[in-house]
């Protein structure tokens, strides 16, 4: 009787100890949901898309984001971002806002003078019309063309991932650029930025 007696005793003070410790965890929880979050959080929070000074890894090789120039047509239309110095490209482009569509590009003469037709061959491929539209235009950083404050722009592609950009600014040079969507996998931040909201 006494043997069970102090069994019992033990369970109980078991399972108030199990108790508060559970206790314990919960209110953490919820102290640490209630507590505004650090801006300097390193959570994920989701993809941010790409800045100028990121510096990416891509086929073994840097690519510093110098400058960009961002269009903007009641909504992002795309970031072009320089990167002096890069061994697989002069150019990247982020075709979406969460910079999950990119490409590296590279200047090309192979688009005639005048408006830019909805098919166009570009070397042995031809590719078609994606996009096309006026839009605003925003510039930072440094290593960029002569903008203005606004472009045409056109944005054709093809079913193997070729690219062609053109930008037809008011006051300044034409901008085409072609070149290959990059698989987001194959390109890494480099330590020093994020892919999450700041």
């Amino acid at each position: 009787m006494i043997v069970e007696l102090l069994v019992g005793a033990g369970l109980v003070l078991a399972g108030a100890a199990a108790a508060r410790v559970i206790l314990r965890r919960r209110d953490a929880e919820l102290e640490a949901d209630e507590e505004p979050k650090d801006e300097g959080s390193t959570e994920p929070a989701g993809p941010r898309g790409l800045r100028v000074g990121d510096v990416l890894l891509y086929a073994e090789t840097e690519l510093w984001l110098a400058g960009m120039i961002e269009l903007d047509e009641e909504g992002f239309v795309l970031r072009l971002f320089p990167t002096p110095g890069g061994l697989r490209a002069e150019w990247l482009a982020q075709l979406d806002e969460e910079g999950t569509d990119l490409a590296t590009l590279a200047p090309t003469d192979e688009v005639p003078a005048g408006a830019v037709p909805e098919s166009l061959p570009i070397g042995v491929r031809r590719l078609s019309l994606e996009r096309r539209g006026q839009a605003v235009v925003r510039t930072d950083g440094e290593h960029l063309p002569r903008t203005s404050k606004t472009a045409r722009y056109c944005i054709l592609s093809d079913a193997g991932g070729r690219v062609l950009v053109v930008l037809d600014f008011e006051k300044a040079p034409r901008l085409a650029l072609v070149g290959d969507r990059v698989p987001r996998h194959m390109i890494d931040l480099l330590p020093g930025g994020d892919l999450e909201p700041t």
